[in-house]
């Protein structure tokens, strides 16, 4: 195979390449053991910015010509892959979020290397998610939809068994969060690990984000964390890219290690939002759920800075506003405790 042979020379990839690659992985004619070492080497490269910003393409257009898109939308998610085995925090974030008026279009999957996915906990909170054609008819209705990324691109249906065979993080944990079907204004993605942060940022704004915010937490997360420095690349409006950290403790919070984030399967994680969401968990699980909110404000223009945005995070939770959104999705409803 010409590919196999170009990626085991490291050699540079085009769009031509990317598209080889895909249709490789979901080929009938190659067995599991060859595309899993297609995708072991494919993951072993150092990827360029190009070749993120192709293989991205190449994944969305195998299912949208043209993309859909919702005015003022947002995505909030993290690549996983960091082994840190935390809450859902990007799912928890998604409904404060969304309470804040910015129409959320949470793209998320069953769980590869971790006890409870996004789509896990979903089912847990009995949350439907919907198709790409329910969405903006959702998005009017509820402000919030979730959708899953084997329903929205089925071929992840046949990546995923290849995924499954490889214990160590491959590029899928990467393109998954830069895949969502809508072409967004908004983006929050958190990244495990360091090294791909600057091309994932240029990458989206290749792919049309409005502003983004790319973050590798303090000691190894996917998510902003309280425990020490996070890294984050934002891209602006001018589609510039500019590099800082953040620390919670600038924002007013507190700072906690990364232990103390530490979630469990679908129903323990769904008790965890359930505590934050209600008022009754008033740890650094609620914390990093601000945290990662008010960088998400932030970037939807809903707060001046990521100080505002974690103030006005707190003022959702406090008031019961990120609760009744929650309420309204279709699960379980509860009562927020004052």
């Amino acid at each position: 195979m010409q590919l196999q042979t170009k990626l085991n020379q490291y050699k540079p990839l085009n769009q031509e390449d990317m598209n080889e690659f895909i249709s490789s992985l979901i080929n009938t004619d190659l067995t599991d053991s060859e595309k899993v070492k297609l995708l072991e080497t494919f993951s072993e490269k150092e990827i360029t910015q190009d070749e993120l910003t192709y293989i991205s393409k190449s994944l969305i257009h195998s299912m949208y010509d043209q993309q859909p898109t919702y005015s003022d939308s947002m995505c909030v998610c993290g690549t996983g892959g960091d082994k840190s085995n935390s809450f859902n925090i990007s799912t928890t974030v998604s409904f404060v979020v969304a309470s804040a008026g910015v129409p959320v279009i949470k793209h998320g999957n069953k769980s590869v290397t971790s006890a409870s996915g996004s789509t896990d906990l979903l089912n847990a909170m009995n949350i439907k998610t919907r198709t790409v054609e329910e969405t903006p008819e959702q998005l009017q209705d509820k402000g919030l939809v979730f959708l899953s990324a084997t329903e929205t691109y089925p071929i992840m249906k046949h990546i995923q068994p290849v995924r499954k065979q490889i214990s160590t993080p491959t590029i899928f944990n990467i393109t998954g969060p830069l895949i969502n079907p809508f072409k967004l204004d908004y983006q929050v993605m958190g990244v495990y690990e360091t090294s791909k942060l600057e091309k994932i940022a240029h990458t989206l704004a290749d792919l049309g984000r409005k502003r983004a915010i790319v973050m590798h937490g303090a000691n190894g997360m996917d998510e902003a964390t309280l425990s020490g420095d996070n890294i984050i690349y934002e891209v602006t409006e001018t589609g510039d890219v500019i590099n800082y950290t953040l620390n919670a403790t600038d924002v007013g919070l507190q700072s906690a290690n990364n232990e103390a984030l530490v979630g469990g399967s679908p129903q323990d994680n769904l008790e965890i939002t359930k505590n934050i969401l209600t008022g009754s968990d008033q740890t650094a699980k609620r914390d990093v759920v601000v945290l990662n909110a008010g960088i998400a404000l932030y970037v939807a223009e809903k707060a001046e800075s990521i100080k505002d945005g974690v103030e006005k995070a707190q003022t959702l939770i406090n008031e019961g506003k990120a609760l009744e959104q929650y309420n309204k999705m279709g699960g379980k409803t509860y009562d927020y405790i004052r």
